[in-house]
Parts: C-alpha cells; sequence; structure tokens
C-alpha cells in the first residue's frame, strides 16, 4: 500500500480517517513522536477524543490539547474505533414453519 503524503510503497501505515499514513510521515508532520518506540497509546486516545476525519485534522492538533487530553480535562468520546457488520437475519433457513434446527448433526453424533 502507498502513504497518501510520501507515496512509498510501504506494508506498515495508520488509516487517519480517509488517509493512509505510514510511521515516518506520521513523526515528521505531527506531535506524535512517540511513535518510533511503536508506542501508539496517545494517538489511539486522540483520536477517539477529536474529531478527525483525514491527516490534516491530526496535524491541527496542538501540544497543549494533547496535555489537556492526558490530564483528564478533555473527556473521550465513547464511539468504537472499529465498526462490526451485524447479521441481523440468520443465513440458515428451514422448508416449513414447523421445523426446528438440531445444535447437534447426524454427524455429531458419532463422535
Amino acid at each position: 500500500m502507498k502513504c497518501d503524503i510520501c507515496n512509498k510503497e510501504l506494508s506498515w501505515l495508520f488509516f487517519i480517517g480517509k488517509d493512509n499514513v505510514c510511521n515516518n510521515c506520521m513523526i515528521k508532520h505531527t506531535l506524535f513522536k512517540e511513535l518510533r518506540l511503536s508506542d501508539e497509546s496517545r494517538l489511539r486516545k486522540a483520536l477517539r477524543a477529536f474529531d478527525i476525519n483525514c491527516f490534516n485534522d491530526l496535524k491541527n492538533i496542538k501540544e497543549h490539547q494533547l496535555e489537556l487530553l492526558e490530564n483528564g480535562k478533555i473527556q473521550e468520546k465513547s464511539k468504537q474505533t472499529v465498526k462490526y457488520k451485524k447479521n441481523k437475519q440468520s443465513i440458515i433457513r428451514t422448508d416449513a414453519k414447523e421445523d426446528t434446527l438440531d445444535p447437534m448433526s447426524e454427524m455429531d453424533q458419532f463422535w
């Protein structure tokens, strides 16, 4: 995959909103210098607390905002960072309404 900032082909990228950003660009252009040591806790906390839709939004975060976040004066929003698709309808169908699904199949009975 390519980094959207430096256009280098890398296998490890951060997905910041709609942008794919490499570790080096993140260190150069933002306040998250600790990513060089592979500690992304401040970055994840900032992504949950601030409305970040692209890499430019992340670059606009100031040092005093991060200090307020670490001191607990800015609360994290309780939004999911990973979204899961929920299956609302079962894939398994029965022929009639009276049919039920037996949790143990015929093959399982002989084990």
